[in-house]
């Protein structure tokens, strides 16, 4: 393996941690690990710092959060708990390691990935959206990122719920919908989203996405405007992580 040439990704999500390893621009790992020890930030670390040892892997590493984040700092972590809000998880990195780390939102990480997978999508606007414990959001307009959007925390005015309480892949294992059930929500919130702002397609990532043979012809049938998925499944967010530290 480069060294000079490969980083690390890694995707925060709110069941496990998923990471990516890529060497001069090639994926050559991937995996996901479960929490066992806690959601709170030393444990987190640790399970970072243990891969990294795993892979013997010494270089950059891009993370995806599922949070707020201003100025490297998390802002709120809902799936994670009140203990991330107001940690520096770069500066607890670079006074360990002293290693290049850059940090983003999760569903900005996974937008990053799936750039390209549009053909001509510099002259699209494509809404991105991370199906999991929540919904992540991110735009890709025109060419450019546009970050920070958490739509999944909108309440639908007509059912009472935020996007994620109604659709995530959450909220499908615990009131046990069937993924029939399921796929009519997430249309009605694709609609929601499509009338509210107008995207040209929508791009759709999570694990959930892996077996999208089961579910994604219901949504493509209900919903007016182009609905595809990610090509890296449930590694999207650890994927597009790496580009925050591709040289």
């Amino acid at each position: 393996m480069n060294l000079e040439q490969s980083v690390l990704g890694v995707d925060i999500g709110g069941s496990s941690v998923k990471f990516s390893l890529l060497d001069s621009g090639e994926i050559v790992a991937n995996e996901r690990v479960e929490y066992s020890n806690g959601k709170e930030p030393p444990a987190i670390v640790e399970m970072i710092h243990e891969q990294c040892q795993k892979w013997s892997f010494d270089g950059s590493i891009g993370i995806g959060f599922p949070g707020k984040i201003a100025e490297n700092t998390i802002v709120d972590a809902p799936n994670l708990g009140a203990a991330w809000n107001g940690y520096n998880l770069i500066e607890d990195f670079i006074l360990k390691d002293r290693r290049k780390v850059e940090i983003i939102n999760d569903a900005d990480a996974a937008a990053l990935a799936m750039a390209q997978q549009v053909e001509g999508w510099e002259g699209k606007d494509i809404l991105c959206l991370t199906l999991g414990t929540g919904i992540g959001s991110a735009w890709l307009k025109q060419g450019e990122l546009l970050a920070g959007t958490e739509y999944g925390r909108t309440i639908h005015p007509e059912l009472g719920f935020t996007l994620e309480q109604w659709a995530s892949v959450r909220t499908m294992n615990e009131e046990k919908l069937t993924i029939d059930e399921w796929a009519l929500r997430l249309c009605t919130i694709l609609n929601f989203l499509s009338s509210k702002y107008k995207p040209d397609l929508f791009l759709l990532s999570g694990g959930i996405t892996e077996d999208a043979q089961a579910w994604l012809s219901t949504v493509q049938d209900n919903v007016a405007i182009p609905v595809l998925v990610s090509e890296y499944g449930e590694f999207t967010g650890s994927v597009g992580a790496t580009k925050l530290v591709l040289v």
